[in-house]
């Protein structure tokens, strides 16, 4: 469709109220669902079921092409399912009943990934849909996607309107904040083929980018991640060192372009591993980001262990997962990418659990991934919120219902379980439906696979004189005033007057270490190049890693001195810091910038051979002292080939 014929419809596209969306409603509304498409006959039975796959209610329907009234059905999720004359099955859709709540709190840390300019089919109905479901889960802030050849496919000036526009002001119109992730080069930024889905060689194309990015939406995206697990293979295999290069380019764009955006580091694919985050912090990177963001497709009982280091990179700064889940595999008799019913349970007594443990892990934000239907692995897993119609899985109502009852929340601690490791209460103070309180997430769950999900109980081992106002299960249904003696797979919030959870003996929140007050971003950026010089990738534990290979021998490689300032500087570039055995010519230069200048300096590195017990040290590190503009960090890792 022309960009200009979607904009026409955009306008024409009704507002969709959030009170009814889809076969989502609130609390009160007379269920309606639309009939089966591509049924042998035109009438039949329904039937409903609930989240426990029991039946609650039934009915005929016809195929006069009105919506089929079901009625009123208590909160909850539900399928619907439709059989023809003949009694056989003529296919089924879901539906969500939701608890009426407040306005998203700006401060909520449940937030969804929607990749509404990617996913969802590109019609403003779907988007429209997609954002009133964002906003009825309690969601204040999505994120987005834009691959930079779409926007700037040549030198010059943006594109006047493409689809990224029209979705900004949507999500705008929405009352919704958004974090936007660019990556994928356009073909004019290329050296040649071996840069294709790389960063920019020259990293003043980055800045002019960026600062074009923060001009062109400003007021419609608050947030920007300049590159997507740029450590991956499929979104370039860089260096971490590349990568903390570009990301100080693109802080200094889009600070260029509008001073108040959130600049996020951009995420890394799969662990954040020690010497991934040795080359953020070596290389000074907190300096030129004001939110640590990562993604993590682990199991919630991982979630503490694997981010140890991620929360030394964030040197004090927030950190928000923006990207998370956990693949499932499909049901192999559902061509429409369906799970069973026994997965449907597990993946959203999961979705509560990898919000919970996720905050108490030191995640100030949580963003899931992802709202509409989306199949990886030939079809064979889905991460979907949304079946294939845009109706609701369980998990969207678990999402929700955290939404609502975790909404503003602060994380204060876990209950000590000494005498159950596979308990978990994480305690927070939140503002559930608008009203301050102390709220508990308490499940039980051993660390295994799905097949093996659900299987554990443990007491929840509260003390008695706990004061507790409601219980409400993991899909935010009411349970009384009462907690259970014990505790499994499917989560409770145990909501208790604001301050209530002081009594509870609680393991101390995870924390980073502060960045040093004296830190501040240089406007000189430093770049190691070698591009004739191959990358070599490896994983371990999940973790991607790609550095430099240099033999023993003597090689030429050039260090770019950027100036992304507005006045002319001068200074000093030292090598600082280079294995005994090692040789560097020269060890240190002079340079003068002007604003937006590079200055390009070439060094020769001479590597030992193989033996020498001084050839330990596999990073090369390069300091720029520029007086008033600061001191520029240059950390690179270089591998050589006898290392095992």
């Amino acid at each position: 469709m022309r960009i200009w014929s979607l904009l026409i419809i955009c306008m024409m596209a009704p507002t969709i109220s959030v009170a009814s969306c889809g076969t989502v409603f609130l609390e009160g509304d007379t269920i309606r669902v639309p009939p089966p498409v591509g049924s042998a006959t035109a009438e039949g039975d329904w039937r409903v079921l609930n989240d426990c796959y029991e039946q609650v209610g039934s009915g005929t329907w016809s195929g006069d092409g009105d919506d089929i009234e079901i009625g009123r059905l208590p909160l909850g999720w539900y399928q619907i399912e439709f059989s023809d004359t003949t009694s056989q099955p003529a296919g089924f859709t879901t539906a969500a009943v939701l608890a009426q709540q407040q306005s998203a709190r700006q401060d909520s840390p449940v937030a969804l990934d929607v990749a509404l300019s990617w996913v969802p089919d590109a019609d403003p109905e779907v988007w429209q849909r997609c954002m009133a479901l964002a906003r009825m889960a309690g969601v204040a802030m999505v994120r987005d996607r834009l691959r930079w050849r779409d926007l700037q496919p040549a030198p010059g000036p943006f594109l006047p309107e493409t689809t990224y526009d029209v979705t900004a002001r949507l999500q705008q119109k929405a009352g919704l904040q958004v974090l936007q992730v660019f990556h994928q080069t356009p073909e004019w930024v290329y050296k040649d083929e071996r840069d294709r889905g790389r960063v920019p060689r020259d990293l003043r194309d980055t800045w002019r980018f960026c600062r074009g990015l923060a001009q062109r939406f400003r007021g419609q995206v608050q947030a920007w991640q300049p590159w997507n697990e740029g450590n991956a293979d499929n979104f370039g295999g860089h260096t971490i060192d590349e990568l903390c290069s570009h990301q100080k380019a693109a802080f200094w764009g889009f600070r260029a372009g509008d001073p108040e955006l959130m600049v996020c580091w951009a995420p890394l694919g799969g662990v954040n591993s020690e010497a991934l985050c040795k080359g953020i912090t070596d290389n000074g990177t907190a300096a030129y980001f004001d939110i640590f963001s990562m993604h993590s497709y682990d199991w919630p009982h991982d979630y503490a262990k694997l981010r140890q280091w991620a929360l030394k990179a964030a040197a004090g700064k927030p950190l928000w997962v923006t990207e998370s889940d956990r693949g499932i595999k499909t049901d192999p008799d559902s061509p429409l990418g369906d799970l069973t019913r026994e997965n449907e349970r597990r993946k959203a007594e999961f979705i509560t659990q990898s919000i919970a443990s996720s905050l108490a892990a030191g995640a100030s934000r949580h963003f899931h991934f992802i709202l509409p239907q989306y199949l990886e692995q030939d079809g064979q897993v889905q991460f979907g919120l949304l079946r294939h119609d845009q109706s609701p899985r369980m998990g969207y109502v678990a999402l929700a219902a955290a939404g609502r009852l975790l909404a503003g929340a602060r994380y204060l601690g876990r209950l000590e379980n000494n005498d159950a490791p596979e308990r978990y209460v994480y305690a927070f103070r939140a503002w559930p439906d608008g009203l301050p309180r102390d709220v508990l997430v308490a499940w039980a769950e051993a660390p295994v696979d799905w097949p093996e999900r659900g299987r554990t109980r443990s007491p929840l081992g509260l003390p008695l004189e706990l004061s507790v106002m409601a219980v409400y299960d993991f899909l935010g249904r009411s349970l009384g005033v009462t907690p259970p003696e014990t505790t499994g797979g499917a989560p409770l919030f145990i909501l208790l007057p604001e301050g209530a959870a002081d009594i509870l003996t609680l393991q101390a929140p995870c924390s980073s270490p502060l960045l040093p007050a004296t830190e501040e971003p240089s406007p000189v950026v430093l770049q190691f190049s070698a591009p004739d010089m191959p990358i070599r990738g490896r994983i371990i534990n999940w973790a991607h890693e790609h550095d430099r290979i240099m033999a023993p021998g003597v090689y030429t490689v050039t260090i770019y001195a950027y100036n992304f300032g507005d006045k002319l500087v001068s200074g000093t570039i030292e090598v600082t810091g280079l294995s005994p055995a090692w040789q560097c010519k020269p060890m240190g230069w002079s340079v003068t910038l002007e604003p937006m200048e590079r200055h390009e300096q070439a060094l020769q590195l001479v590597i030992p051979e193989p033996g020498s017990k001084d050839n330990t040290d596999d990073w090369v590190r390069l300091t720029g002292n520029f007086g008033d503009a600061g001191k520029a960090l240059l950390a690179v890792r270089i591998r050589t080939h006898n290392e095992p």
